[in-house]
């Protein structure tokens, strides 16, 4: 018995186990930031810390998670290719700039300061910190990744109604 195209979508809309496994990294994260805080604010009498320099490098953890379900929501509905599907890829503005502070983390932004100044961060000022910010005001990983959540929604829906399309003109 072959499934038809609506209990394929509903499948792909009630069923993400990389939402799964995005979850339990976030999770993790976030007891690293809190962490991080009460053990910083423990020792640190005269103010001392700061909270950019410090939280950078596991928001760049959490941009690496971001991107990576990014990714996978699109390889799963064989949209990977960022020159065929560019629309897919910058939709979004808060798509987009995970997927351009993931490139800058990785160091394959040409000019990185020309990119990034297109979200108003500056490579100087920890633009991952600053880009986590644009994302969420309050910094919470949780409500990002609820925004990306939003977002396979929207693809999902977008490659079922491509393929339904596709069913009434009989291509394949």
């Amino acid at each position: 018995m072959d499934l038809t195209n609506e209990q394929l979508w509903s499948s792909a809309i009630n069923f993400d186990m990389a939402a799964s496994r995005l979850r339990i990294i976030i999770k993790g994260l976030n007891d690293a930031l809190t962490y991080l805080r009460c053990e910083e604010l423990g020792i640190d009498w005269w103010g001392t810390m700061d909270e950019k320099y410090e939280h950078e490098s596991i928001y760049n953890l959490a941009i690496l998670a971001f991107e990576h379900y990014l990714k996978t929501v699109l390889t799963d509905y064989k949209l990977v290719n960022e020159e065929d599907n560019p629309q897919l890829y910058y939709s979004d503005p808060d798509i987009s700039l995970i997927f351009v502070l993931a490139k800058y983390i990785k160091n394959e932004l040409e000019s990185p300061q020309k990119v990034l100044s297109h979200y108003n961060l500056n490579i100087h000022d920890y633009p991952v910190y600053n880009g986590i910010i644009a994302l969420n005001l309050q910094k919470d990983l949780n409500e990002i990744m609820k925004q990306m959540q939003n977002w396979r929604i929207k693809i999902i829906n977008l490659y079922y109604q491509e393929s339904k399309q596709n069913n009434l003109l009989g291509k394949k």
